[in-house]
């Protein structure tokens, strides 16, 4: 299952609040606008400062007054916005988890005997708590951080082209570097993170096997021998891991370099367009801001995709026994017959 089907099917078990969600989307574009407009705000600010301005310090401040009122409201409305979607969002990340939880357990439930024949009880439970639990995050993380990272990204920052394209060519060029970096090390390790799932499963199924038969593992006096086989299985999951974590180790090194030559660079082609009359002080100002923003954002996006890189196998495994047809299951145009009681 590719990681757009797989990110498309977590936000589809929304659908019940289809409503709530949507309005936290919007309240998402409308935080990326803001956070968008403040440090330009703030460039014609400095801009202000550094101009001719009115001797009298009153009407200096009356010229001054609306831009410096228009950032401190948008300042405002960011920290009250961004904290009304992290209240709503974090109670609707809740609510769905526990209600997909529930319908998880009740389809697991309906499955045929031959498909729990084949299937451990421990991996059962294993799919269902990490797979809600991923839920869980991905729809937090979506509505409180990554949407409004998204729409800043791929929307908002283009359109710093039309207000200096020399000094936009810098993020630009950070932003296509992230890209590609973050594509390599996924391909570079997706088998590696799946074999790693893999290890997992086997330690969830071999700790549901101790630990559900312990009368028996203490008086046939296996407990080493449990411990034994545990510490191995740990020891397989560490080997597998460490290759993955080195990638992502390599990738937070590059990004991180790459964002400090993005800053100087915007310093040095701002102060050289300064000299030669492109570029004005606040403009200078302003780009360095919204570097700093993107940055921030880029990281988030890195983060993102590296947290839904690691858990796309427990959410395919999840969506998987999801897509597994029960032995016995209503009609589509079934009706319901409502409390039914037998004969007294």
């Amino acid at each position: 299952m590719s990681f757009l089907r797989i990110y498309l099917r977590v936000l589809d078990l929304l659908a019940p609040e289809a409503r709530l969600a949507g309005t936290l989307a919007l309240a998402n574009i409308a935080l990326a606008v803001a956070q968008f407009v403040e440090p330009l705000l703030f460039g014609h600010i400095i801009d202000g400062l550094s101009g001719a301005l009115p001797g009298d310090p009153w009407a200096a401040a009356r010229v001054l007054a609306p831009l410096i009122g228009a950032w401190v409201g948008f300042g405002l409305f960011i920290i009250v916005a961004a904290a009304l979607v992290a209240w709503f969002a974090d109670r609707l990340a809740h609510r769905r988890r526990n209600l997909v939880l529930a319908d998880f357990f009740e389809h697991v439930l309906q499955l045929p005997l031959a498909y729990h024949a084949g299937a451990h009880s421990g991996r059962q439970l294993k799919v269902m708590l990490t797979g809600t639990d991923t839920l869980w995050w991905l729809w937090v993380s979506f509505f409180r951080e990554h949407f409004a990272a998204f729409v800043f990204i791929c929307v908002l920052l283009p359109a710093t082209l039309f207000l200096n394209w020399r000094l936009a060519l810098p993020l630009l060029v950070l932003c296509v570097a992230f890209s590609a970096l973050t594509l390599l090390v996924m391909h570079k390790a997706d088998a590696m993170q799946r074999a790693v799932e893999q290890h997992y499963s086997d330690l969830a199924e071999t700790a549901s096997d101790a630990l559900g038969n312990v009368a028996l593992v203490q008086s046939f006096a296996r407990v080493e021998l449990e411990v034994s086989l545990m510490r191995g299985l740990v020891n397989s999951l560490l080997r597998a891991q460490m290759p993955v974590l080195s990638w992502w180790a390599v990738a937070a090194v590059l990004t991180r370099t790459a964002t400090t030559l993005t800053l100087l660079v915007i310093l040095v082609v701002g102060t050289y367009l300064k000299l030669t009359g492109l570029a004005s002080v606040g403009q200078i100002v302003s780009f360095m801001s919204i570097a700093a923003l993107l940055i921030a954002r880029l990281e988030q996006a890195v983060s993102f995709a590296n947290r839904l890189f690691t858990d796309a196998p427990k959410l395919s495994d999840f969506f998987g026994v999801l897509d597994t047809v029960p032995a016995v299951r209503d009609r589509p145009d079934a009706l319901d017959p409502g409390r039914v009681r037998g004969l007294r």
